[in-house]
């Protein structure tokens, strides 16, 4: 039973993170980027206290911390090995393309390209979706909010590719459903990483260590270089500081 709701948790994660920034596209204009600077900031610094207070101390207790420490290293890799491969989404394509980069562009080499991003962003949340079934296995309430916080991290993903997407033409719920859809595969991650984590303490600990090198290699290389591209200032800092106390206040509370 904990693994369906671990695998329904990353899929309501992923759809409503994706589907959120592909909505927002239609109603907001971000070109200010300080509000949305703070965001990232601010999820990436929530992000690094739940690794360091939670998801690593606990790899540790129920395993060791030579499994603890491979599945760390396992995270950073495959994070990194993903990152070279494959398509992505940054947020800065959000500023971009509202400067009006994409204008003149053809309709289909358009959408073709908001595709493509999507693909990207589908295969990036499989890892994703591993560390928030692997916490799930863990502790209900861990893989709760490791899901709450991927969603947030999700946000510009989507919004990115919802940019390209609506500049070529695609309709409104088009592209709102085909942000969402982009999200599912964190539920099958959820459920992978939910199932391997119940087999034995060992491959636990190697998962919940994967689980936080995946999200502080997504802090490292997404959100705290695009909270600085999205607004210059004291907005980035201030909001990794805000979200690491406000990670940190919420690891003493649940």
């Amino acid at each position: 039973m904990d693994i369906i709701h671990a695998t329904f948790v990353g899929a309501l994660s992923g759809v409503l993170g994706t589907g959120a920034g592909g909505l927002l596209i239609l109603l907001v204009n971000f070109g200010a980027g300080a509000g949305l600077s703070f965001l990232l900031a601010a999820s990436g610094g929530i992000m690094i206290s739940i690794s360091l207070m939670e998801l690593i101390p606990e790899a540790v207790e129920v395993g060791s911390k030579g499994w603890a420490a491979l599945g760390l290293l396992l995270g950073v890799i495959i994070l990194f090995v993903l990152d070279m491969v494959l398509p992505h989404a940054h947020s800065s394509l959000v500023v971009r393309a509202k400067s009006g980069v994409y204008h003149g562009e053809r309709a289909a080499r358009l959408r073709s390209a908001g595709l493509l991003i999507g693909l990207g962003i589908a295969l990036h949340n499989l890892p994703e979706g591993l560390a928030i079934g692997a916490a799930y296995a863990h502790q209900q309430s861990l893989g709760l909010g490791v899901a709450l916080i991927i969603a947030l991290h999700n946000i510009p993903e989507g919004m990115a590719m919802a940019v390209p997407l609506r500049a070529g033409g695609m309709g409104r719920g088009s592209v709102v459903l085909s942000t969402m859809l982009a999200g599912l595969p964190l539920g099958v991650g959820a459920f992978l990483g939910a199932w391997v984590g119940q087999v034995s303490p060992t491959v636990l600990s190697v998962c919940l260590g994967f689980a936080a090198g995946a999200m502080m290699y997504v802090v490292s290389d997404e959100l705290i270089p695009e909270a600085h591209f999205c607004a210059r200032g004291e907005y980035p800092t201030i909001g990794l500081v805000a979200g690491i106390l406000l990670g940190v206040l919420l690891t003493l509370v649940l």
